[in-house]
């Protein structure tokens, strides 16, 4: 059920770098997009100082800046939520720098590159993972682009690449035509779907009880806070339905979300561990330099693989696993 990293329906949920980068799919994710011809292109300010702070933010400095305005209200976080969702998949395209840091087991590092989003299944995600020492080279880079009919996926680890290739409408098609698949979750698993796609898989397995306020660097930003839903956290008793849940360390207990209050873009998104009474962040991402309905050119969706290195189709898995 967990892959560990890339950029799929959890955007990002790292659960170490045992694989280095795999994707965490944690949900189906919703292809509704509706039509929305608005280019007018919007530039939110960046959380310059958010982005590049240690991404403790949800432990010890936290606990001394509390959520202001906290009310119990379910329906009103959940409607948030969804539209949230709605309005980032009304945008012809979304431009983001992306800040991460991963406080999981005993090596945190932190990710940073970019994020392009564009109609029907047009996505480019650029990543270097770095440790947390001071001035520490990069120890991978990830590439994933797709152009709506191939997704390429390419990783470099200490100098060493590999790429591989998806024909996603091939898969889909496929998928289609068989009564016991389900395309969403193949979306997912093809690493598609972007920030819509994240906020899908957070809406399906988690449900939210609280929205507050909260200041970050001078910005003020709606929080919604979540926990797993009673259905996700059932497929960890392991078929008894008496027995305690025991999650992984990698596994967060709960997440929060900091929309911008005008936009309703998730700027900042933190999922949460327990440690004996406190929440403290196990991963944080924080969007900066969001820009929304800006043309894109084409030509940022192709890829072409680096010389001497052979591209690994492995399209025809999934269509075994679909026919299966």
């Amino acid at each position: 059920m967990l892959r560990i990293l890339t950029f799929s329906v959890c955007l990002l949920l790292v659960a170490g770098l045992n694989d280095f980068f795999s994707i965490s799919s944690w949900a189906d994710l919703s292809q509704d997009k509706p039509d929305n011809k608005d280019t007018t292109s919007v530039s939110t300010p960046p959380l310059d100082k958010a982005a590049q702070e240690s991404e403790k933010s949800d432990n010890v400095k936290s606990q001394n800046e509390p959520q202001r305005n906290l009310k119990k209200n379910p329906a009103q976080a959940t409607s948030l939520l969804k539209r949230s969702r709605e309005t980032l998949l009304s945008y012809s395209s979304i431009r983001a720098q992306i800040t991460e840091s991963v406080q999981i087991g005993p090596k945190p590092f932190v990710i940073s590159g970019s994020y392009l989003q564009g109609k029907n299944l047009k996505l480019r995600l650029e990543f270097q993972v770095q440790s947390h020492k001071k001035n520490g080279k990069p120890v991978g880079t990830l590439v994933e682009i797709c152009d709506g009919q191939v997704l390429w996926t390419e990783h470099t680890i200490k100098g060493t690449s590999r790429v591989t290739r998806r024909d996603v409408q091939a898969i889909l098609k496929q998928a289609e035509l068989n009564p016991n698949s389900r395309p969403n979750m193949l979306v997912a698993e093809l690493g598609l779907g972007g920030l819509p796609g994240l906020l899908a898989a957070i809406q399906k397995n988690m449900t939210f009880q609280s929205v507050a306020e909260k200041t970050v660097n001078g910005k003020t930003l709606t929080v919604l806070n979540g926990t797993w839903s009673d259905k996700f956290l059932a497929q960890w008793k392991g078929g008894n339905a008496n027995a305690p849940v025991q999650l992984p360390p990698y596994v967060p207990d709960a997440i929060r979300i900091y929309l911008d209050p005008q936009t309703l873009f998730p700027r900042r998104i933190v999922y949460l561990k327990k440690n004996n009474n406190t929440l403290e962040s196990i991963v944080t991402l924080n969007f900066s330099n969001v820009i929304l309905n800006a043309p894109i050119d084409k030509a940022e969706f192709a890829y072409e693989p680096p010389d001497g290195v052979f591209p690994v189709d492995i399209t025809n898995q999934y269509l075994k696993q679909i026919t299966k």
